[in-house]
């Protein structure tokens, strides 16, 4: 069951205890004069940077130019669940039940990652500015894609670990 909206409204929906961390640091994030934001918006294209938020919670703040669909991979994960908020830029994502698709890479432990073969008949939705999208174990999708043509986005996906939602 994915979940996609704008983050101050999925806020109000999910308003769990342990989901305060969440929109704090991603309240953060969009604050032009947070600490948070200087330090995406002052990462390199191409960065991936792993900032920790509590002792099981993690960030990855990425900076990346969109690219074609072809170039992209179908990612699921078991231990953690995706909250993934665009700061700036488009970017098209997909999203397909995992039972719909036929493994590539079988589960890396280390990674937390599966990836299955490339399939067309995804739901497909644009992220734009403050756009959240929320993957859970059963939510297979694609990042990185383009919308209309390449362009830059800085973007930041908390993980949080299953047992904590």
């Amino acid at each position: 069951m994915a979940i996609i909206g704008n983050l101050y409204k999925l806020e109000e929906f999910l308003n769990r205890e342990n989901l305060h961390i969440v929109f704090n640091y991603f309240k953060e994030a969009i604050n032009k004069n947070s600490d948070t934001h200087k330090r995406i918006f002052s990462l390199p294209v191409g960065s991936f940077e792993k900032v920790k938020i509590t002792k099981d919670i993690f960030a990855l703040e990425q900076v990346f130019y969109t690219k074609e669909r072809e170039s992209c991979f179908i990612e699921s994960h078991k231990k953690y669940i995706d909250f993934q908020l665009i700061l700036s830029g488009n970017e098209q994502m997909e999203y397909i039940d995992i039972n719909k698709l036929e493994i590539e890479n079988s589960y890396d432990e280390k990674k937390d990652l599966i990836t299955y073969k490339l399939v067309d008949n995804t739901s497909k939705f644009l992220l734009q500015e403050n756009d959240l999208a929320i993957f859970f174990p059963d939510d297979a999708h694609i990042g990185l894609s383009k919308y209309k043509g390449p362009e830059l986005v800085y973007k930041t996906v908390i993980k949080l670990p299953l047992d904590l939602y």
